[in-house]
């Protein structure tokens, strides 16, 4: 083989291994800094990706209001519509994930796939005890909430949808809803 070419590999392989970053050796410790106070984190970075957040009733009758076609999963939001007409869709949910404003949807949660998806507007009814601070607490709840028995389908919803594939314009709702609004239940 050629001398000189085997002098430059050299010297690229030893570049490359005094580059390398060293291993960390796995911790038991936690992955995310901990969060005082998951629900104000939520609220912050649900609000920085677009979403809404209601927390008092009063706020969600007023909301409620806007919408002539509604379609539910919820036993306290009664549905008028299905999924195909319906202005607003309004859901379950699994968790919501304080690190990232970001809901966990299923469709054994959000009553189906389309719900969640197909209407212009979804609103996820939560309780603030689904409030977990990071993703990895959330993976952990669902593995041992269906214990290898997942449902059909899980989605990790951070905001309203939105695409900036065209000119780098940003469009919200190309590939489902518009808005997402997440009424927190219970104070």
């Amino acid at each position: 083989m050629n001398v000189a070419r085997e002098n430059i590999l050299a010297r690229v392989r030893g570049a490359l291994r005094a580059a390398a970053p060293r291993p960390v050796p796995p911790t038991d410790g936690p992955v995310f800094p901990a969060v005082a106070d998951p629900v104000a984190v939520f609220a912050r970075e649900l609000t920085a990706v677009k979403g809404e957040l209601l927390v008092d009733a009063a706020a969600l009758r007023d909301f409620l209001s806007g919408f002539r076609l509604i379609a539910s999963s919820v036993a306290d939001v009664p549905g008028n519509a299905s999924v195909r007409e319906a202005e607003l869709g309004v859901t379950g949910c699994e968790c919501l994930v304080a690190q990232t404003g970001s809901v966990i949807v299923s469709a054994r949660a959000a009553g189906g796939r389309a719900l969640s998806v197909l209407p212009p507007v979804h609103l996820v009814w939560a309780r603030r005890e689904q409030v977990v601070p990071d993703l990895a607490a959330a993976l952990t709840l669902l593995r041992r909430r269906y214990d290898g028995h997942w449902p059909s389908q899980v989605s990790l919803v951070t905001g309203p949808s939105r695409t900036s594939d065209i000119e780098k314009t940003l469009v919200l709702g190309a590939h489902g809803p518009r808005r997402l609004v997440v009424f927190l239940a219970g104070g």
